[in-house]
């Protein structure tokens, strides 16, 4: 079996929501959240948190995990995430980006991810994707879709609803729900992007060291790169719903649901 790490990026100055790993939530942070959930993932060997900001590095070491501190000029969690491997045991074949925004991350996913990589011919990269819960969050430019070969091969992620549907509409418009209503099957094949990916090592380094691509530049997403280079990234179903903490209104809309679970229990 592989050796797997995981790497939570948290960065301070985040420009929707300054602070966002420290943001309080059912009377813990943000990141201790991400961090405690994806320390219960069997797959992952150790979780530590990369950083550029000393106030996280302290947080980190209130409730325990190891940090690596990094640059302030990366792009990318991932720019990130590739100077924190280079400081750290080689001995890890497996790193997932495990995102600091998504406190209820399943350890089951995650470990879902690393298995990924047990076979004779693994992936170069994984990810996960979930379906969609409504049309409204499918035509949502915030939310990442994907479509994928009959095998499980990404084929491209966007920002627009896709695939098209064109049901049998004879006028074709740019917003389609109407033809979304008479669809078989409602939704189902629309799938929504959950920004959490484990990369073969060399891979992810490799990644980085490349230039953004057109694409990429176009939808303002970096698994685009990865794709326009050529590599494999294979698309796992999810077990949870992603609720990514982007805004304070996110927080908020966490916060109750936490509520929910919490009640529920």
């Amino acid at each position: 079996m592989v050796r797997a790490l995981g790497v939570i990026p948290a960065r301070y100055g985040s420009t929707r929501f300054p602070g966002k790993p420290l943001a309080s939530l059912g009377g813990s942070t943000l990141l201790e959240h991400v961090f405690r959930r994806a320390s219960i993932a069997r797959r992952l060997e150790k979780v530590v948190v990369a950083t550029d900001d000393e106030r996280i590095l302290e947080e980190c070491l209130r409730f325990g995990a190891e940090a690596v501190l990094t640059s302030a000029q990366h792009a990318s969690g991932t720019d990130r995430i590739a100077e924190a491997i280079l400081k750290m045991d080689r001995g890890f074949g497996v790193v997932v980006n495990v995102q600091g925004d998504e406190p209820f991350v399943s350890p089951t996913s995650l470990d879902r991810l690393v298995e990924a990589f047990d076979g004779e011919r693994p992936p170069e990269i994984a990810t996960l994707a979930e379906p969609f819960a409504s049309v409204e969050e499918l035509f949502d430019p915030n939310t990442v879709k994907i479509v994928t070969a009959l095998d499980g091969r990404a084929l491209y992620f966007s920002r627009s609803p896709i695939p098209y549907s064109r049901g049998g509409a004879t006028r074709l418009s740019l917003d389609f729900r109407e033809a979304l209503e008479g669809r078989p099957g409602g939704l189902k094949g629309y799938r929504k992007h959950q920004g959490i990916y484990a990369y073969r090592r060399e891979i992810l380094l490799a990644l980085t060291r490349l230039r953004p691509t057109p694409l990429e530049r176009d939808e303002g997403l970096e698994q685009l790169r990865a794709l326009q280079a050529g590599l494999t990234i294979r698309v796992l179903e999810s077990d949870f719903h992603s609720v990514a903490v982007d805004t304070p209104e996110d927080l908020a809309r966490a916060e109750a649901l936490l509520g929910e679970k919490d009640g529920g229990a």
